[in-house]
This record gives C-alpha cells, sequence and structure tokens, in this order.
C-alpha cells in the first residue's frame, strides 16, 4: 500500500536527523565499549547483542524517516537497553566513562522523543476508535486559498493542530480555521509543516503550526486547547455510560 508523506524540511526536522545519527552512533559505541570493559567478544552473547542493537537502530531510524508508530516501541525497547547499561556499570561494573555515554544516548533519545510527540509528526490518534460519536475530534471549518470546507481538527497541543480533510493542500499553504464550539468561534491562523494520506480514499491528515504572535492569540489557543481535552474526556465517558446502558437493556 502507497503511503502519502511529505514533510517540510525545517530547522526542528533538521535538528531531530541529526539527533538520530549522534544517538545512533553512540548507542553503537556504548555496544562496543561495553564489550571492550567486560572483555566479552566472538561469543554467543556478543553477536545475539551486536544483531539486537544493528537490527533496532535500523528499525528506529526507519520508523523516524517514515513517521511510522512504531518508533515508540522501538524507542521504548532502547529505553530499556540503555537504563540496564546504566544499571550495570552503576552497580556492578562500575566505569564512570560508560555511564556518561549511556546519559547522552539516554539524552539524544529524549529529546528527539519530544521533538517527534507534536501534532506535526505523530499526532494522537484513537486508531481503536471507529464510532466518531466517540471520537474527541472538533468539527471546524477552513478558508485555504479562497475555498471553504468542513474538516475535523483531531490534535491540539505544543502551539500545532493535526486536521483530517478530503480536499488537497500543499506544503506552506495558508490556512484559517474556524472552530465552533457552543456559543462561540475560535479563529486560527496557521501554515501547512506536514501531511500524510495512509489509506487512498481516506481524509489526508496535515500537521497544522499556528500563527500565535499577540497575548489574545495565545489565550485563544490555551482556551481551545483546554475544551479539545475536555471534550475527549466528555467522548470518552459517554462511551462507556452508553455501554452501561446498553448492557441494562439487553439483561431486561
Amino acid at each position: 500500500m502507497l503511503k502519502l508523506l511529505e514533510v517540510e524540511i525545517n530547522e526542528e526536522v533538521k535538528r531531530s536527523l541529526l539527533i538520530v545519527y549522534a544517538f545512533s552512533t553512540l548507542t553503537f559505541a556504548m555496544f562496543l565499549l561495553t564489550r571492550v570493559t567486560l572483555q566479552n567478544f566472538f561469543e554467543i552473547g556478543f553477536f545475539i547483542e551486536f544483531a539486537f542493537v544493528f537490527l533496532s537502530l535500523r528499525f528506529y531510524a526507519r520508523a523516524h524517516r517514515n513517521r511510522n508508530y512504531a518508533f515508540w516501541g522501538v524507542s521504548l525497547v532502547l529505553a530499556v537497553y540503555i537504563l540496564l547499561k546504566i544499571l550495570h556499570f552503576t552497580f556492578i561494573d562500575y566505569n564512570i566513562f560508560i555511564l556518561y555515554v549511556s546519559f547522552l544516548c539516554a539524552l539524544f533519545l529524549g529529546i528527539n522523543g519530544y521533538i517527534m510527540i507534536s501534532p506535526l509528526y505523530f499526532p494522537m490518534v484513537q486508531w481503536w476508535e471507529y464510532d466518531f460519536r466517540y471520537r474527541g475530534d472538533l468539527v471546524a471549518k477552513a478558508e485555504a486559498k479562497d475555498q471553504d470546507e468542513e474538516l475535523r481538527i483531531a490534535d491540539i497541543r505544543r502551539g500545532c493542530v493535526s486536521i483530517l480533510s478530503f480536499k488537497s493542500k500543499k506544503l506552506g499553504d495558508s490556512i484559517k480555521l474556524e472552530i465552533p464550539f457552543g456559543s462561540r468561534v475560535f479563529i486560527m491562523r496557521g501554515q501547512v509543516k506536514t501531511l500524510r494520506e495512509d489509506i487512498p480514499g481516506r481524509p489526508i491528515r496535515y500537521g497544522i503550526k499556528l500563527d500565535i504572535n499577540t497575548e489574545s492569540e495565545k489565550k485563544e489557543y490555551l482556551e481551545l486547547k483546554k475544551i479539545w481535552s475536555m471534550h475527549n474526556k466528555a467522548r470518552i465517558r459517554r462511551k462507556f455510560a452508553d455501554y452501561k446502558e446498553s448492557e441494562s437493556t439487553s439483561e431486561v
């Protein structure tokens, strides 16, 4: 299945790529240093760990490049691996140099995770929820290139939003969002920074970097973010309430 993925190459993306290279180099160096320290070469354990480190780093880089959500699973595995090294060379075979390299690996892994956990790159997606009645998406109207459309906002965090739209947009396009909620209408503006189409025929997911330059825009954004979070929780509570009601009805 062909997956469309486009990301604007900005300073943040470049920084993340450099961190991936630095992290991979340091992690492999940490593996070699531990083997040199323990003087444990060309044994079955050496080859198993070598394969584990090589494949894990390769999957990590590939998942990062393709913005695959397996990125978080591989990150967790590598975090556990680094933690085990830190514990070993702190309490069993103390080695300050290996600890220094291990902490650098953990630092780079954490920084890259923080960069990537953004609606631009890895929006929070309720993959398990197919019923739109229980999804936390906000309905919005958008104006881009003098065309109006209705779309859904799936994620609001870190000054960015992730929208679901059937209409085609290009990286760098300006967009105006109108998000009605209750008696209010929130108006936000921004630019398209990322786009991905996982399944042809389904909505395209766009990452929008919002223009938040004034105190009033910041205040409106924070209110909208709070509403989105409350809306998410309300939908989850509604789902469980409907589930309990259906169970009690079936028992009767």
